[in-house]
C-alpha cells in the first residue's frame, strides 16, 4: 500500500461514515466539502488533514464499509476525480454538512444552506 492509497482509504471511509446509507453521490458531495475546506486554507490547505481532523473532532465511529457494496464501489471509482478537482462542486462551496434529520430548524447568520443532496444539507 502506498501513502496515496492510505490517504484515499481514510478519505473514502470518512465520506462513507458521514453519509452512511446514502447514495455515492452524497458521499462524493461530502468529499467536496472537505476539498472546499482545504481550498479555503483549513489545516494548511491539506485535504487529508481536513478529513483526519473531522474524524477526530466528530469522534465518528461506525465501523467500515462493506467493499462489496455497489455504492461504496462507485465512491471509490469516482473519488480521484473529485479530489483532483475534475468534478464541478455540487455543494455550492459548502464548508459544512449535516444530516437534515439532525439539523436545527434555523441556522444562525451568516450560515446558509447551499443545497441538499439526499438527506444531507450543505452549508456555507
Amino acid at each position: 500500500m502506498t501513502p496515496s492509497d492510505y490517504s484515499k482509504h481514510v478519505i473514502a471511509t470518512a465520506c462513507w461514515r458521514a453519509a452512511k446509507g446514502e447514495l455515492h453521490q452524497v458521499m462524493l458531495s461530502v468529499c467536496m466539502v472537505f476539498l472546499n475546506r482545504a481550498q479555503n486554507g483549513w489545516f494548511n490547505g491539506d485535504l487529508y488533514e481536513n478529513v483526519v481532523h473531522w474524524l477526530d473532532e466528530e469522534s465518528v465511529c461506525g465501523g467500515y464499509p462493506d467493499t462489496r457494496d455497489p455504492q461504496f464501489q462507485q465512491l471509490l471509482s469516482k473519488l480521484d476525480a473529485v479530489t483532483l478537482g475534475l468534478v464541478p462542486d455540487r455543494t455550492g462551496g459548502a464548508t459544512y454538512f449535516v444530516n437534515r434529520n439532525q439539523m436545527e430548524v434555523t441556522l444562525p447568520e451568516p450560515y446558509k444552506i447551499t443545497t441538499t443532496i439526499g438527506q444531507m444539507a450543505f452549508i456555507r
